[in-house]
């Protein structure tokens, strides 16, 4: 097998580049066929990999949910395999498929490349500057916001940048008006900090955004809030913290396929944890689009 590793050199203070070496060296001693690719940039890593994964079966990815996303925009679709190993401060997609720690997966090597692959969906995110697939949720709310701030963390140790970038966006969060269209029904207009399309459960290292969501079921799962005041507000992130929140009145959750997100702001939509576009998005599930390896 021709086996692509690629690695974030940033994640976890650089620990995941030294990580992927580790796995590249492995997956060499089992016989396979294997290029470490390692980028100062996401930029650079997405196109060297993408163009090494040409005559390559089978991507490893090294670091969080980023890199998975990094994945997905390359083998997503296709009939090329994707391997997980969770080293970044986020590993989301990576505790869905229930995957354990990178120690785990690092012993687990042999048995994950020689199984059959797992299909997962995928949600295609088409918007006014392109397409990009995305594995988990897309945010273009208050988690929007929060992960744009904290790509200017840059000095906060890696661990910790997610839950500072928490703290400096409650401080000043900002409602916008969206209209949102499901599966082509009517149009809804909502003033809101929370909106958000999930393929699985969580996100930011765990939040339960959609504790109901399922990347096997061909469905996404769109979450909307209502217009809050700041106390409600605060009282509903804390429920959400710990996946209580869509028992809450305010709180709309919908299954659907396609959602269609547009608003007069000019509005960044996250996913993945990346900055993918702006609004308006049109947001489309592709089942079974992702073939991923894991533990059989």
């Amino acid at each position: 097998m021709h086996v692509v590793v690629a690695s974030n050199p940033t994640a976890r203070f650089g620990r995941s580049q030294a990580i992927g070496a580790l796995v590249a060296a492995r997956i060499a001693d089992l016989g396979h066929v294997v290029q470490h690719i390692v980028a100062a940039d996401y930029a650079g890593l997405l196109e060297q990999t993408r163009f090494a994964m040409i005559q390559a079966d089978a991507l490893v990815v090294v670091g969080g949910d980023g890199m998975v996303h990094l994945g997905v925009n390359i083998v997503g679709g296709t009939s090329k395999r994707l391997l997980v190993v969770p080293a970044g401060s986020g590993n989301d997609f990576a505790a869905g498929l229930g995957l354990g720690s990178t120690d785990e997966v690092l012993a687990g090597l042999e048995a994950m490349l020689a199984s059959e692959p797992d299909r997962v969906d995928l949600i295609r995110i088409e918007h006014p500057d392109g397409v990009a697939l995305a594995a988990g949720i897309v945010s273009v709310g208050f988690d929007a916001d929060v992960n744009v701030r904290s790509f200017s963390l840059a000095r906060v140790p890696a661990r910790l940048r997610y839950q500072a970038a928490i703290a400096a966006t409650l401080l000043r969060p900002k409602h916008r008006t969206f209209r949102v269209r499901l599966d082509g029904g009517p149009e809804r207009t909502w003033r809101t900090l929370i909106a958000a399309i999930a393929n699985h459960r969580t996100f930011g290292g765990g939040i339960p955004i959609a504790p109901g969501a399922d990347n096997r079921d061909g469905r996404l799962t769109a979450v909307f809030a209502d217009e809050l005041s700041y106390p409600r507000f605060l009282w509903l992130l804390g429920k959400a913290l710990r996946g209580r929140h869509v028992g809450d009145r305010r709180v709309h959750v919908a299954e659907c396929q396609v959602a269609e997100i547009a608003s007069d702001e000019t509005v960044i939509v996250c996913a993945d944890g990346e900055i993918v576009g702006r609004l308006p998005v049109r947001c489309s599930v592709m089942p079974g689009a992702l073939q991923v390896l894991r533990m059989p």
